[in-house]
């Protein structure tokens, strides 16, 4: 392997730029306008300068070149575990991190400004640069564990830019021949030293790129699939579900409910107290709703107050049960507070289809199965609302 660290600078620096180029493609897409995001720019910014003024290090010599470009890479290292906060927690920089800066800068300062030995000049940038490593590991270690799966990157990086670090502290000082710049010849352990160390702080970089990338395509599904105002799934997202349930509940022989519940004159709601009062009353109901669900249940809005649940391995007495105490839990709840401090409270309709293919033969679509829930709504209505409608779909009849 070679001993050219300067070789090592220019890959560094040539990832870099890479990097650099790709993040400032995508800075107005929806990732590039992530916090944190913005944050890894000016870290691959902090980095490439860094790298390139270290490996000016002979054209640009003198005390004053040494500490700026160790300055600005000790400051892309912290902006990234700021960046690594700004993912896990939703926090930027904060005064921890200016005082890191601020007496790193100084000591490095003082350091080369009384001739001190290159060997302690290098410990210092070493330690100063393996605790922004410290604060990312122990950040994803205790705040990161079982979320996006590339921070698992940014742990192992981290790992090997803090273990590079101290491990490039202590070498510097070992052996009679130690080097006085960081361009000399250097032993082979001094060259794999600088690798991890470097090269491991850039995974951490690529590693919160992808996890930043995952949480943003999650997020896009979210929006794809949920309602906006009350967190349900949102109409096609449910209705595709209802068609994959119905098919499960045919290959294993067991019954599946599909409900529709309907709000009771919601619409005077929106007309005495405002649209604001009535999606709090929407919110409100979706939460009461969703409270009292198993895991396994689906919950949709099907569009304005009318919602969805499905309950896979529900036959008709369970279902019944089941969808009596929603009603009951709706109508004792206080859903929602108008501004003047007004208690609001709604009633509910529902209409429950059950499908049984131990005892059904033939295995209904999803908007079948919708149109006969629908018709028992109705009937819940007409039948003086606040209700629960129940039937089988093959022996439901027509009105």
């Amino acid at each position: 392997m070679t001993k050219d660290i300067a070789t090592l600078l220019l890959a560094l620096l040539l990832c870099q730029l890479l990097l650099l180029s790709h993040l400032t493609i995508v800075r107005d897409t929806v990732l590039g306008r992530r916090p944190e995001v913005r944050l890894l720019l000016l870290v691959s910014l902090a980095m490439a300068v860094g790298d390139l003024l270290l490996a000016l290090r002979t054209q640009l010599s003198g005390p004053f070149w040494l500490v700026i470009s160790n300055v600005v890479v000790a400051g892309g290292a912290r902006l990234l575990a700021v960046a690594t906060r700004q993912l896990l927690r939703g926090q930027g920089a904060d005064r921890g991190d200016l005082q890191s800066m601020l007496l790193g800068a100084l000591g490095l300062s003082l350091l080369v400004l009384l001739s001190a030995p290159y060997a302690w000049i290098v410990t210092w940038v070493s330690l100063w640069l393996a605790q922004s490593m410290l604060d990312i590991v122990v950040l994803v270690w205790r705040q990161g564990r079982g979320r996006e799966r590339a921070l698992s990157m940014v742990l192992l990086g981290g790992l090997f830019a803090l273990g590079g670090g101290l491990g490039r502290a202590l070498e510097v000082h070992q052996g009679p021949d130690r080097a006085d710049s960081l361009l000399q010849p250097a032993s082979a352990l001094t060259t794999w030293l600088f690798l991890v160390m470097t090269f491991g702080a850039l995974a951490a970089q690529i590693g919160l790129l992808m996890a930043s990338f995952e949480r943003t395509a999650l997020q896009l599904e979210q929006m794809a699939t949920t309602d906006g105002l009350t967190g349900c799934l949102n109409r096609s997202a449910a209705h595709a579900l209802v068609g994959h349930e119905i098919e499960r509940s045919r290959r294993d022989s067991r019954p599946l409910a599909l409900v529709l519940l309907d709000l009771d004159h919601f619409k005077q709601v929106n007309d005495r107290h405002g649209h604001a009062a009535g999606d709090a009353v929407l919110r409100g109901f979706a939460q009461v709703v969703r409270s009292r669900l198993r895991h396994s249940d689906i919950f949709g809005r099907m569009g304005g107050e009318e919602f969805c649940v499905v309950l896979p391995a529900t036959d008709r007495a369970g279902a019944h049960e089941v969808v009596d105490a929603l009603r009951h839990a709706v109508e004792r709840a206080a859903v929602a507070q108008t501004e003047r401090g007004e208690t609001l409270r709604v009633t509910v309709s529902a209409g429950t289809v059950i499908f049984d293919p131990t005892v059904e033969r033939l295995t209904p679509s999803p908007d079948q199965l919708f149109a006969r829930a629908d018709m028992l709504l109705y009937r819940a209505k007409h039948a003086g609302r606040n209700q629960v409608q129940t039937s089988g779909w093959v022996s439901l009849k027509p009105l």
